[in-house]
């Protein structure tokens, strides 16, 4: 996938992928942001989905999850933050593997190996957030860490500190309760 496909050349402006969609719901609502910022917003916001629906739905819990972190990103309004969950949970299971590509490959040039093992220690978070880690979840880490290039090895720790760390996950009572798609 051409990496200028981010802003949208080479579409007629009718075609809606569910990068571009996202893309633009992150650009709606950080106007001022450069694009890189988007980018590296769009990509982890997918990532996150994509362990949070392994299982096949998102969870409340999940989702309160991610409108958590969404809050603590500067000069994101809250109002738009829902907005932009709704669009995660439409169009990131419309993605293809080029996609899927194109965020690891994005991620990779933005984040250092250091950068990187964070964003997956955010990820086994995200996957912890119902108190265990199914094992759909599990997969999808081990996947996404090695497209990342993140070594597998490290996930079970990751997920270890994320069920046993000190900061609890941003979560409701209501965490097992899926969302209506």
């Amino acid at each position: 996938m051409d990496p200028l496909a981010w802003f949208g050349l080479g579409r007629s402006k009718t075609d809606v992928t569910p990068l571009g969609a996202v893309h633009a719901r992150v650009k709606a609502l950080l106007p001022d942001d450069e694009s890189v910022v988007h980018r590296y917003i769009v990509i982890v916001a997918v990532l996150l989905i994509r362990v949070a629906q392994a299982q096949g739905q998102v969870r409340r819990g999940a989702l309160d999850y991610l409108q958590g972190l969404f809050r603590h990103v500067d000069r994101m309004p809250s109002e738009g933050i829902e907005e932009l969950c709704a669009t995660l949970v439409e169009w990131v299971p419309r993605m293809t593997t080029a996609d899927l590509d194109l965020c690891h490959r994005e991620l990779k040039a933005l984040c250092d190996a250091s950068e990187r093992l964070q964003v997956m220690r955010l990820l086994a978070s995200q996957a912890t957030v119902d108190g265990n880690v199914a094992p759909p979840e599990h997969a999808e880490l081990v996947r996404i860490a090695e497209a990342l290039g993140v070594p597998t090895t490290l996930i079970e720790q990751l997920e270890l500190d994320a069920l046993t760390g000190t900061a609890p996950p941003i979560a409701t009572e209501e965490a097992d309760r899926t969302v209506e798609e």
